[in-house]
């Protein structure tokens, strides 16, 4: 196997130091990913909620009914969103645990694979997010310039 600068990579070696590191590592992740579980837990039930108390309300009122399911389709569309990251941070943390306790590179190699997949969710999910932010700016400035000629 050659690096980057075409010499032969020496193999990395965890040291026992850094596999407490990770098992310690390995129980936040696992901490927040059942959080994660139990807030996506909530938001389904707030997306039912949403939905069937809205219509409720409306009385036949077909217009106010159809903002509930929209609401409701929202929160759930956002937990679908949010779902695929918390994942990868339990399968991190499951597969962590795993190569830990029976010293298998495969389960490392794999645990490694899905933070990997993890942060570049996250990462992804943050871009999109600013561009919407920046957008919403723009949109704002010419609305506000336009507004002041009026």
């Amino acid at each position: 196997m050659q690096n980057n600068e075409g010499r032969e990579a020496k193999p990395i070696e965890l040291t026992a130091q850094s596999v407490i590191y990770l098992n310690e590592t390995r129980k936040w992740t696992m901490f927040f990913s059942i959080l994660g579980f139990v807030f996506l837990g909530i938001l389904l039930i707030a997306a039912i909620f949403m939905a069937t108390m809205f219509g409720a309300l409306a009385g036949g009122n077909l217009p106010f009914m159809g903002s509930g399911i929209l609401i409701g389709v929202f929160y759930l569309l956002l937990g679908i969103l949010y779902f695929f990251p918390i994942f990868y941070l339990y399968k991190f943390s499951k597969h962590s645990k795993t190569a830990i306790y029976s010293e298998d590179s495969e389960q490392l190699s794999l645990a490694f694979k899905y933070l990997k997949k993890h942060y570049k969710f996250i990462g992804i999910l943050s871009i999109v997010i600013l561009s919407f932010y920046v957008l919403a700016f723009l949109i704002m400035s010419i609305a506000g310039g336009i507004g002041t000629f009026m």
